[in-house]
């Protein structure tokens, strides 16, 4: 019995079949571990797999938005590599669009044993850690996790993001100056232009002069590396984003800094709403500091270079990351 999958996947087996009287069979079974679990995988399960080794934990939402068109077909796949010991989730409290909230997805122990083997490493190694990936249900911070994931997948899923590292490989590379939220690519649909940026995600819980001082970290990165990245910030509200204006505009260093920021309500957000918010944010959502004006993604690099500032070109790799490619296999064709 054979299943076709959505996308570009094609048919697998759902069980080895049995061995032919006389010979062997030609699938791997169960026990030959690490090439039964290649066998039982499809290049779209690979790279959700490296996905979330990379972000630690993905909503049932955010993974249909990026690498499905439908809900039944993701839920029977999503099924079975739980079967096979390549997932786990849970469920923590409820949210008001659908009355439970979704599950949400981290890498199982096998998951991890084949996310490792992509990158030469053991799970160890890759620093995989399955009760701790558990604990994220508990922990104070997991609504700020969804929320910058939400803004990242929704524009990952316009086929506009061209590279999208977290807080964690962001921090091997640059934490003796900088501790952004994530950094990413953003690259224009229209132009194939691109663009890196620094992304903050802010709930609203963080008092206001902290978020502030953030500033002088990268006022120290462009002094360090002789140029800027776009630092874009997410806030809850209006008033927040009228009230960090005014104290940025008082913070030595931070004038002279390509900052703009949006306001988007706070909320776990159903397939259908990351779609709309990955159209406002791509649009004329994002204020520059000093200005009243709101531009779109793509306008951001353009504004800041006719202001003098010197940006620098968008960083796609680094031996230290191990991020995939934020568009599924069976998008690729449309970028």
């Amino acid at each position: 019995m054979t299943r076709t999958h959505a996308g570009n996947d094609t048919a697998v087996p759902l069980e080895p079949p049995a061995k032919r009287r006389g010979g062997s069979s030609n699938y791997p079974a169960p026990v030959d571990g690490l090439a039964y679990i290649l066998f039982r995988t499809t290049p779209r399960d690979r790279w959700l797999l490296a996905m979330l080794g990379e972000h630690r934990l993905l909503t049932a939402m955010q993974i249909h938005a990026l690498a499905f068109t439908r809900a039944r077909t993701m839920n029977y796949r999503l099924a079975q590599l739980r079967e096979l010991g390549l997932l786990d989730r849970f469920r923590t409290l409820s949210a008001s669009w659908c009355g439970a909230q979704c599950y949400r997805y981290i890498l199982g122990p096998r998951g991890a044993l084949l996310a490792a083997a992509a990158h030469d490493m053991t799970p160890k190694e890759y620093g995989y850690n399955h009760a701790k990936l558990l604990r994220q249900g508990a922990r104070p911070d997991l609504a700020h996790t969804i929320g910058l994931t939400d803004a990242l997948v929704s524009l990952a899923a316009r086929a506009q993001l061209a590279a999208w590292w977290n807080q964690y490989t962001c921090m091997r590379l640059w934490g003796d100056l900088i501790r952004p939220d994530a950094y990413a690519v953003h690259r224009d649909p229209m132009t194939e232009k691109e663009f890196g940026f620094f992304f903050e995600h802010d709930t609203g819980s963080e008092h206001l002069p902290q978020l502030a001082e953030k500033s002088a970290g990268y006022a120290r990165y462009a002094a360090a590396y002789g140029g800027y990245r776009p630092i874009l910030i997410q806030l809850p509200d209006t008033e927040r984003e009228h009230r960090l204006h005014g104290r940025l505009a008082k913070t030595p260093n931070a004038a002279g800094l390509p900052i703009a920021t949006t306001v988007t309500a706070p909320a776990e957000r159903s397939t259908a709403q990351l779609h709309e918010l990955g159209a406002q944010l791509a649009g004329p959502a994002w204020r520059p500091l000093g200005e009243d004006t709101r531009l779109t993604l793509a306008q951001i690099p353009g504004h800041f270079t006719d202001r003098g500032i010197k940006l620098l070109a968008p960083l796609m790799d680094d031996r230290a990351v191990r991020a995939p490619v934020p568009i599924a296999p069976k998008l690729t064709s449309q970028r």
